[in-house]
């Protein structure tokens, strides 16, 4: 499904990602690591918003690398970034409206991020973790097959922890997805693999822990 190689990010004098090589299947990934590893970064590149120094991304046999987001987003790849983009003076329904342009698959995604109290409520009034939910569910609305979700769980309190965990589940082998978080416990049962980047590189993996 996607294949980086020998992917290398650098800003100024830094260096953010070092010649990173990685193939990942359909399934859902975690990748996590202390601030400044690099987890943010490789989710851009892959889905268009930084070009990489140098290093090549392939998505389902396809070269990726510098194509803007927006092509890479019709060609199947959508990102949730941690800081959420909402438009603020629209409602729920409007936002996710505006992702897909289907009002079929606006009711299906509604109901599956739990949404359907808050469809006409305006952006900028809903709560942290509906806000939170609302950004990835108009990732999720462009139906991509790979989805990338930076830091999903930060900021939210325990009961949208919970709430965004079941929802999560239940995605389970409908959707590939890669996910950062600072807490990988979160996602035991729902990422067939885990990936530790320190300094840019992948530091260790493991399968999911039972």
């Amino acid at each position: 499904m996607l294949r980086i190689c020998d992917l290398s990010k650098v800003y100024g004098r830094t260096v953010v990602l070092r010649g990173l090589n990685l193939e990942l299947k359909d399934g859902i990934y975690c990748f996590f690591g202390p601030n400044g590893s690099g987890k943010t970064t490789l989710l851009r590149i892959i889905s268009g918003f930084e070009k990489p120094s140098c290093g090549r991304v392939f998505f389902e046999g396809k070269e990726i690398t510098g194509l803007s987001p927006q092509r890479i987003v019709k060609m199947g790849i959508a990102i949730a970034f941690q800081l959420p983009r909402v438009f603020w003076n629209l409602d729920v329904e409007q936002n996710i409206f505006l992702a897909c342009m289907d009002k079929k698959k606006v009711k299906e995604v509604v109901k599956t991020f739990r949404l359907e109290e808050d469809v006409k409520t305006i952006a900028k009034k809903l709560s942290q973790g509906k806000i939170k939910l609302l950004q990835i569910s108009m990732s999720y609305a462009t139906n991509p097959r790979l989805l990338l979700l930076d830091e999903p769980f930060a900021g939210l309190d325990v009961g949208n922890v919970r709430l965004l965990i079941e929802i999560l589940k239940e995605l389970v082998g409908k959707k590939s997805m890669i996910i950062t978080s600072h807490r990988p416990k979160l996602l035991r049962g729902i990422a067939n693999k885990f990936f530790e980047i320190r300094g840019g590189k992948i530091a260790g993996s493991y399968e999911n822990p039972t």
